[in-house]
């Protein structure tokens, strides 16, 4: 299937974020290299640029409660430090690694043993959630993606067995199943579990059909989706852009 951020990488006019935050958003979906995050956040020197600024890097992994897309970030410098000629460069790099997997496990610990003494959909909410990034990070391990991405499907179904998912719960279960490849099954969930058609049910659904390959209903639905763009990110926007001009 064609990689539906190729366009954006490929044009010149390049999306201008004008935050840290949309910057490493950006960079995730491919839009902008890493550097673009990096000048954002008021680095003097690109986090990707060799040789890596050690000092920088450590002191970014020094916090505890670090975002998804920062630890993408370090997870991908980290799995090229790995190959370093410098053998305390490269054992920097796999603890380094492990640092970031062991806060995720030291979390999942803490909620497993929180969910044994009383039964929450929001613990079980946060441990999906947990799972699900787990899976993101490990997105070159594919056998480990896939374990991390059942565990965190688990977690969702449970809570859909007791009552209906909130607006974050869902986004991140269509995520799970688009990351699983089971487009029929994330069709069908977010039929069921809309409560209204707003701006994020509708992009979801255009998510969805857009890879099952259905062009034709991915475009209707953006369409309906530019009633209000008021709600749209520049993100959500361009792509939208993209679809309706494919």
């Amino acid at each position: 299937m064609m990689d539906e951020y190729e366009y954006f990488r490929n044009r010149k006019d390049r999306f201008s974020p004008k935050t840290p935050t949309a910057a490493l958003k950006a960079y995730q979906a491919g839009f902008l290299p890493i550097s673009v995050f990096t000048c954002k956040s008021g680095s003097t020197k690109p986090l990707d640029e060799k040789p890596y600024d050690i000092e920088e890097i450590e002191r970014l992994l020094s916090r505890e409660n670090l975002g998804l897309e920062t630890n993408i970030v370090l997870i991908e410098i980290f799995e090229d430090l790995i190959f370093s000629k410098d053998q305390e460069i490269a054992l920097f790099a796999a603890e380094s690694i492990n640092i970031i997997e062991n806060r995720y496990n030291k979390k999942i610990e803490e909620l497993k043993q929180n969910k044994e003494q009383r039964e929450s959909s929001e613990v079980s909410s946060k441990l999906g959630r947990l799972f699900f990034e787990l899976a993101i990070l490990n997105r070159e391990r594919r056998s480990i993606k896939k374990f991390f991405l059942r565990e965190s499907y688990q977690y969702f179904s449970d809570i859909r067995s007791n009552r209906k998912l909130l607006a974050e719960e869902l986004n991140t279960l269509i995520r799970i199943l688009l990351e699983l490849k089971l487009y029929m099954n994330a069709a069908d969930i977010i039929e069921r579990e809309k409560s209204e058609e707003s701006v994020e049910y509708l992009f979801l659904k255009a998510e969805i059909w857009f890879a099952m390959g259905n062009y034709t209903e991915t475009r209707d639905i953006c369409r309906r989706i530019q009633d209000f763009p008021e709600a749209l990110t520049d993100k959500e926007q361009m792509t939208i852009d993209y679809w309706l001009g494919m």
